[in-house]
């Protein structure tokens, strides 16, 4: 082997090693959103890459998802650390601390998944469905409950009390799912409210849109059904009819929120 092979071999090995080095311990030097963004950006830029060479079905799906804001990859992040952490499903009423109280976090519902998500952007449901619903009684599905008391503990906790808090403060969205094209106007992140397990026309299951789709296009979400017990990422947004789908516009449901109880003051993030 000459010289020269055999310096272009080191220094590729060398070159390698450093790159790894780089990749493995990157999370260290800089922030975790900032390096989920990144990662997030790198895959579909290969997805991308992997479609332009491929016969795949998938290379004639209009492009998706858009450009995700910070907040959007934050929810997204949240979401799938729930389904890798195994979350397991439990509805049972708890005491909880007020604001910002949670139960212990490998249980919960499909609810306690969007308010536990929401809090990594710094938006405490538990807080706003509170102070909405005991201004506005009357517009809360009181008759699904045995006891009309206001609970701080469960009420941000129940999907219909959700989908009622969000379909006045978040823009809502299409429910069409038929096309292609109208699948793709569900964004990751945005949340959707289903009629599985509900009654009297109210919701029995929300999830969360994710940023992968099948082969036909269609998104999927993460939910937490009772029947599969833990939470999940593989549901299609079209598995369940659709109640209800919302952007996941902050500005606009504090702009919303606050123009409709205006001084008050909600407690930050601990």
């Amino acid at each position: 082997m000459s010289p020269a092979v055999l310096a272009s071999l080191v220094l590729g090995i060398v070159g390698a090693i450093a790159l790894l080095w780089y990749w493995v311990f990157l999370p260290i030097f800089i922030p975790p959103q900032e390096f989920f963004g990144r990662q997030k950006r790198f895959d579909r830029a290969i997805r991308e890459v992997i479609a332009v060479k491929s016969d795949d079905p998938t290379d004639r799906l209009p492009a998706w998802p858009p450009h995700l804001s910070t907040d959007r990859l934050a929810v997204i992040t949240c979401a799938e650390r729930a389904v890798i952490g195994g979350v397991q499903y439990a509805p049972q009423s708890r005491k909880i601390s007020f604001p910002f109280g949670d139960v212990p976090v490998h249980l919960g519902t499909a609810a306690d998944l969007v308010v536990r998500c929401l809090r990594t952007i710094s938006l405490d449901l538990q807080q706003m469905v509170h102070h909405d619903r005991t201004a506005e009684p009357k517009r809360y599905p009181l008759g699904l409950l045995r006891s009309k008391k206001v609970d701080r503990s469960m009420d941000h906790r129940r999907v219909a009390f959700l989908f009622t808090f969000v379909r006045v403060f978040l823009p809502s969205g299409p429910v069409e799912t038929d096309t292609t094209e109208a699948a793709a106007a569900f964004i990751p992140g945005d949340l959707v409210f289903w009629a599985v397990g509900g009654r009297d026309g109210h919701p029995g299951v929300v999830g969360i849109v994710s940023d992968r789709r099948d082969e036909t296009g269609m998104p999927l979400v993460f939910t937490l059904v009772p029947e599969e017990g833990h939470a999940t990422a593989h549901h299609r947004l079209d598995e369940w009819p659709i109640l209800g789908h919302f952007e996941l516009n902050i500005e606009a449901l504090m702009e919303r929120f606050l123009e409709t109880y205006p001084g008050t003051t909600l407690e930050p993030t601990p």
